[in-house]
C-alpha cells in the first residue's frame, strides 16, 4: 500500500479533479467537492446511496421534434465523468449489483454504461459501522476493496491507499507517494479485526430456497401488517432500480422520460385492462423480498441486499429488514 498524510491531501485532490467531477459524502448526498479540506468527510453514512449520480432520479433519454409532418429523434444521454471519493465498501458493492442488472447482454442500458464508465470509485474503509450495519451476512465486510478502483483507509492522520483496477493503478502510479510504513500496516490489521467484529452477522443460509417453497404463506399477511406502502425503502435502498418510462407531449416536441418508481406502490404492476397481479401490499411485500433473497440469487447468484440498513433508518414504522430474515427462516413450511 501507499502513504500520504492528511495534511497533503491536496496532491490527492488535484490528481482526481483531473479526472473530472469529484463526489464527497455529505450528510444528505454525495455532492461536488470545491476544496480538498472536503475530502476529509465526517459522514460514515450518506443518506442518499451513489445510485443517486448513476441512475438518476428523472432523466430524459429522447427528445422528438414534429415540422409539418416531419419527426426528427434525438438521443439524450446524461453524462457523468469523475470520481467518488470515500465511497464505503456496501455502496461499492451495490453498485456492482446495479451492473449486473444493466450492464449485462442484450439487456445493456447504454444510459448506465455511459456514466459507469466514465466514473472511477475510490473507496474507503467503513470505521464506523451503526448499530443497523449487516454487511457481514454477504460475505464482505468494512475493509473489502474487491468492488472499487482504488482503495483506502484512515489510520491516525495518515491515507493508505492501493490501486485495485488497472484505472486505479493507473492513477496510483501517477502519484508520488511512499509506500506505507510497517507499523501502520499493522495497525490496519488491529483495526480490520475489531471493526469488523462490531457488525452483527445474520445466518441467512437457506433463505432463498425457503422463500421459493413460501409463495402462499400466511406470513405475508404479518409482515406487512404495519407497513404503510411509501416506497422509502425503496428509494434509499442502494440496489433498488426500478423506473417508469413517460412519453411527455408538448406543442410540436416532447421527450421521453425515465423516472424511478417503486414496486411497492399499487399503480407499479397495474395493467392497461385495469388488473393488478399484486393488489394487496402483501403481495408488494413478498415481491421486494423475493427479489432480493431469491430472484437475484437464481439470475446472477448473489443477493440483491448489502446490509447498509439504510431501509431500517428510513422507515416511519420501523420495519427492520433482519427481524423479517429471521422470522422468514423460522417460519414453518405448511405442506
Amino acid at each position: 500500500m501507499k502513504r500520504i498524510p492528511l495534511s497533503e491531501l491536496k496532491r490527492i485532490y488535484e490528481a482526481l479533479k483531473s479526472y473530472g467531477s469529484v463526489w464527497v459524502r455529505k450528510k444528505n448526498a454525495y455532492e461536488t467537492a470545491e476544496t480538498p479540506e472536503e475530502l476529509l468527510s465526517t459522514v460514515s453514512k450518506v443518506k442518499k446511496p451513489a445510485k443517486f449520480i448513476f441512475l438518476p432520479e428523472e432523466e430524459p433519454l429522447l427528445a422528438f421534434v414534429q415540422d409539418g409532418k416531419n419527426v426528427t429523434f434525438q438521443e439524450v444521454i446524461r453524462e457523468a465523468k469523475g470520481v467518488i471519493f470515500g465511497i464505503p465498501p456496501c455502496e461499492a458493492k451495490a453498485i456492482s449489483l446495479l451492473d449486473l442488472n444493466f450492464l449485462q447482454g442484450e439487456g445493456e442500458d447504454i444510459y448506465y454504461k455511459k456514466r459507469r464508465e466514465n466514473v472511477l470509485l475510490f473507496g474507503l474503509a467503513c470505521l464506523a459501522p451503526d448499530s443497523r450495519c449487516f454487511c457481514t451476512t454477504f460475505g464482505y465486510g468494512p475493509f473489502t476493496e474487491s468492488f472499487t478502483d482504488i482503495f483506502g483507509v484512515v489510520v491516525d492522520d495518515v491515507l493508505l491507499f492501493e490501486g485495485i483496477t488497472e484505472k486505479g493503478k493507473d492513477l496510483v502510479k501517477n502519484l508520488d507517494v511512499e509506500d506505507a510504513k510497517g507499523e501502520e500496516l499493522k495497525k490496519l490489521e488491529a483495526m480490520k479485526k475489531e471493526i469488523t467484529e462490531r457488525v452483527k452477522k445474520l445466518d441467512i443460509q437457506g433463505i432463498q430456497e425457503k422463500l421459493a417453497r413460501m409463495m402462499d404463506s400466511e406470513i405475508w399477511d404479518r409482515i406487512s401488517s404495519s407497513c404503510l406502502g411509501c416506497g422509502a425503502c425503496t428509494y434509499y435502498c442502494p440496489t433498488c432500480y426500478c423506473f417508469d418510462i413517460q412519453d411527455v407531449e408538448r406543442p410540436n416536441w416532447g421527450y421521453r422520460l425515465r423516472t424511478w418508481d417503486s414496486c411497492m406502490f399499487t399503480l407499479y404492476t397495474l395493467e392497461g385492462s385495469g388488473h393488478n397481479p399484486r393488489p394487496e401490499l402483501k403481495y408488494r411485500w413478498r415481491n421486494r423480498l423475493m427479489h432480493k433473497f431469491n430472484y437475484y440469487p437464481v439470475l446472477y447468484q448473489e443477493f440483491g441486499c448489502v446490509g447498509c440498513g439504510r431501509c431500517i433508518e428510513v422507515c416511519p414504522v420501523n420495519i427492520d429488514i433482519r427481524e423479517i430474515l429471521m422470522e422468514v427462516k423460522n417460519e414453518p413450511i405448511r405442506a
